[in-house]
């Protein structure tokens, strides 16, 4: 069954963990394969990093381990390695609240 993957555009906060270090970013958008941050620093592609990230006015901090996908002086993007738990429902919440503002 083939699902298509929606990117939803998000305002959040994250950390990617590579190394030892961690970098703190800010979260642009969340898919169900990975997620898009903006960042002071790059990442080469392909690293393995620990990712912790907050949706705005979501309760629940996210963690997952990926992969950067790709990466350049302003964003990361991270292939995760395995769905994280509580994803699927903070996709649906987002979806719901786009959808309120689209009717409103």
């Amino acid at each position: 069954e083939f699902r298509r993957v929606l990117f939803r555009s998000v305002n959040g906060v994250a950390s990617l963990e590579a190394h030892g270090e961690a970098i703190q970013c800010e979260l642009l958008n969340l898919g169900a394969g990975g997620l898009l941050v903006l960042t002071p620093a790059a990442l080469p592609k392909g690293t393995t990093v620990h990712v912790r990230f907050l949706v705005k006015d979501y309760p629940l901090e996210v963690t997952v381990e990926g992969t950067v996908a790709h990466s350049n002086e302003m964003t990361i993007g991270v292939m995760f390695s395995e769905e994280p738990d509580g994803l699927e429902e903070i996709l649906l919440w987002l979806e719901a609240g786009f959808l309120a503002a689209m009717l409103a």
